[in-house]
This record gives C-alpha cells, structure tokens and sequence, in this order.
C-alpha cells in the first residue's frame, strides 16, 4: 500500500520503538492483531476492514472496488452476484 511498517504502527498509535516490529509480526501472521488494531490499520490505509482478511487477490481487489461504489450500486452489485450465483447452482448437476 506503499507505507513503511514503523510508519503505519505510528499513524495507529502504536509506540514507534516497536511499531516496526510489532507491524511486522501482524504482516506475516505471527501474531493477529486484535480488531480494533486492525481496524486503525484498515483506516489507516484507507482500506476496508475485510481487505486485510482477505487472502485471495481477486477476492481482495473484488472488495476494494465495491467498497468505492456509492451504497445503492453497492447493493445492485449484491443482487446481481446473487442473481448469477442461482443461475450458476441451477445449471450445475446435482449430486445425490
């Protein structure tokens, strides 16, 4: 997102002799920050909080782009994707 770590734990609020460190651990998934902390991280990026959690690229760029949408293109964007999901479960053979 093109922001340092120690710099990112400072904007958070997080002491800057172990922001580095600490942000680092979140990075890599030693330690999981608690939701508050990666809510400061989500806003702090200027991204939503589901972004973070999110560990396919396709589905992470997918939530970027609809996080940007106004609500109501937001909420079309939801009916069509659930629209293609029945046609998708219908077409497909049924196991039994």
């Amino acid at each position: 997102m093109g922001i340092a770590q120690d710099k990112l734990g400072v904007l958070i609020g997080l002491d800057e002799t172990v922001s580095s460190a600490r942000m680092s651990r979140y990075e890599s998934g030693v330690h999981e920050p608690p939701i508050k902390t990666a809510r400061d991280i989500a806003h702090a990026l200027g991204v939503p909080l589901g972004y973070l959690y999110c560990d396919d690229d396709r589905l992470a760029e997918i939530i970027m782009a609809a996080s940007e949408l106004p609500a109501s293109d937001q909420e079309q964007l939801l009916q069509s994707l659930r629209t293609r999901l029945g046609q998708l479960k219908s077409a497909s053979p049924r196991k039994e």
